[in-house]
């Protein structure tokens, strides 16, 4: 071979080349940030503050309840403040929905 010829990329190549940059470009851009407040906060349960926070103004209220809310709308205090105040009150807490599988 001589020097002045050129090189070319052959398929196979080319077709890893172009899906490392796709993969690096997906990484880079569009990877959750995890400081994200929203729905990240329902997977993990309602914090411990709020909880007690709604148990000082609702003494009446089930404990387990207050944490499922929470859960249910994202952590809001205020939403679950204004169902309560409402006259709706909170939805009970069956043991079938936390995957006990026997029903309250």
């Amino acid at each position: 071979m001589s020097d002045t010829e050129q090189q070319t990329l052959n398929l196979p190549s080319l077709i890893i080349v172009v899906i490392i940059v796709g993969l690096s470009i997906r990484y880079f851009f569009f990877s959750p940030s995890s400081n994200n407040t929203g729905s990240s906060n329902r997977g993990r349960g309602a914090d411990p503050a709020h909880v007690d926070q709604i148990q000082q103004m609702f003494p009446q209220l089930n404990r387990r309840d207050i944490q499922w809310d929470l859960q249910r709308n994202g952590g809001s205090v205020q939403a679950t403040t204004e169902r309560v105040l409402g006259g709706r009150g909170l939805e009970r807490v069956s043991l079938f929905i936390i995957g006990v599988g026997v029903m309250e």
